[in-house]
């Protein structure tokens, strides 16, 4: 089953083309088809669909000097961070399987195309792919990638670089596929399965995960619940990079020209985009803040000063006058009508 056939950023496929270009395919070859040109794939506010991706994957399949490993290389060049707030949920999960279960809750916040879902058979964990409506021809691709963004993911979760027991599956008879993909992605790969499937022991469904924090969580389940309803509410594209770069480390003392770094444009480009967007940087940078804040106000019980220093303000003083400003109320004023009264 298809799962996004709704719109969504071009970024994936900048991906695909950069790969491609590396390879000697011509880009405009590889997306032949699609109704898409080099410039949208460059423009982080264009969008596309899924039909189109999937032509311009069939295309990279075909003119690619060869097919094997295409979408596993594509897949290790997506990590969890730049998922946005799908991917902060992910990260600050309890345990894998919490994490699993968050990414499965709001796939359509994701880059996937194929459905999946996690089974469990004895010692081994799976994450099975629904290739239903994929046409053959991207299959490969859709199964390489999809592995390798979860074997990301699932490294980065558990800070384990190593493999983990990663095994690839696939109902491709041919075994010379197999060993094929298995040098290209370091993992073991058993063709004649059953089913497209990343499997690893089921014991790590429940390892508690270093990151983990209950309070960014459910202010990340929130954002992710509100963005799942109203697709209106998903912020221009470049607001959308500068909020989940702060996001990242929230607790750190954020500055334009860092954010401006991180995003590998001038200082000066990204004021303009901002303003292009209607906003600004320090207008973001305050909105999460004092967003966060709130929430920790309100459903963690902690005290105003831990609350400061959690969303990156050294001075309490300086953080209750904006949060007043913002929300005119005090912090502590908040934080008091949502303790709970003892009887």
């Amino acid at each position: 089953m298809i799962v996004r056939a709704n719109t969504r950023s071009a970024t994936i496929l900048k991906v695909i083309c950069e790969h491609a270009e590396k390879l000697g395919v011509d880009v405009d070859a590889c997306l032949e088809g699609s109704g898409i040109s080099q410039d949208e794939v460059s423009d982080p506010q264009a969008l596309h669909n899924t039909e189109q991706e999937l032509q311009i994957i069939m295309n990279f399949m075909r003119l690619a000097p060869r097919s094997v490993g295409l979408g596993w290389i594509v897949g290790r060049d997506m990590h969890v961070h730049a998922f946005g707030i799908w991917g902060f949920a992910i990260l600050t999960s309890p345990t894998l399987r919490s994490a699993i279960e968050t990414s499965l809750d709001y796939i359509n916040l994701s880059s996937s195309i194929a459905d999946y879902r996690l089974e469990e058979f004895g010692e081994r964990a799976q994450l099975t792919i629904n290739m239903d409506g994929i046409p053959d021809t991207a299959q490969r691709f859709i199964l390489e990638r999809q592995c390798a963004i979860s074997v990301n993911f699932i490294q980065e979760i558990l800070l384990a670089p190593g493999q983990v027991g990663f095994t690839i599956e696939t109902p491709e008879p041919e075994a010379s596929y197999g060993l094929d993909l298995s040098m290209i992605s370091n993992l073991p790969v058993q063709t004649g399965q059953p089913a497209y499937a990343l499997s690893f022991p089921s014991a790590l469904l429940d390892q508690p995960l270093a990151k983990s924090d209950p309070v960014s969580l459910r202010f990340c389940l929130e954002q992710c619940e509100a963005l799942s309803q109203n697709a209106a509410d998903i912020l221009p594209p470049w607001s959308q990079k500068v909020r989940d770069a702060i996001m990242d480390n929230i607790s750190s003392d954020h500055k334009i020209e860092e954010i401006s770094e991180r995003l590998t444009v001038t200082e000066r480009t990204l004021r303009r985009r901002l303003t292009e967007e209607g906003t600004s940087f320090r207008e973001l940078y305050a909105d999460v803040r004092m967003a966060l804040a709130h929430e920790l106000l309100q459903t963690a019980g902690l005290n105003v000063e831990t609350v400061a220093w959690r969303v990156g303000y050294s001075e309490p003083a300086s953080f209750a006058r904006a949060f007043s400003k913002k929300f005119g109320q005090t912090p502590g004023e908040v934080r008091r009508s949502n303790v709970p009264r003892v009887a």
